[in-house]
């Protein structure tokens, strides 16, 4: 290899690396069926917390339907939690899911029921 190419080599290596930049990893996609809900792609959700109201909003850019509910866990003893009916996501959708405390929340998380 000519010295040229390998300087130009070695600064897109390096500039690659200051820049975060990676390689992506060569994996296998599982099949839709899959039982494993490890293993099944799902929505990516996003949360928001405004004082007292949270909201989820999941994008599913793989081409099966994937179930997300919403819970939310309310900071006060006597406010009770919330947890969202499973909505479903299909392939290339957008859904909004909301819910809100009397009072403060605490945590708010998505889970992905593969069932539905």
């Amino acid at each position: 290899m000519p010295a040229s190419r390998r300087r130009t080599a070695a600064l897109t290596i390096t500039l690659a690396a200051l820049a975060g930049v990676t390689a992506p990893a060569a994996r296998a996609v599982p099949p839709v069926g899959s039982d494993d809900p490890q293993q099944v792609p799902h929505a990516q959700c996003r949360t928001a917390v405004v004082r007292s109201s949270a909201t989820a909003t999941c994008f599913n850019p793989h081409g099966n339907i994937s179930h997300v509910r919403l819970h939310i866990e309310c900071k006060r003893w006597y406010d009770p939690d919330v947890d969202s009916l499973a909505e479903a996501v299909g392939p290339a959708q957008r859904v909004t899911l909301s819910g809100r405390c009397w009072q403060e929340i605490e945590d708010v998380w998505v889970s992905h029921d593969p069932a539905g």
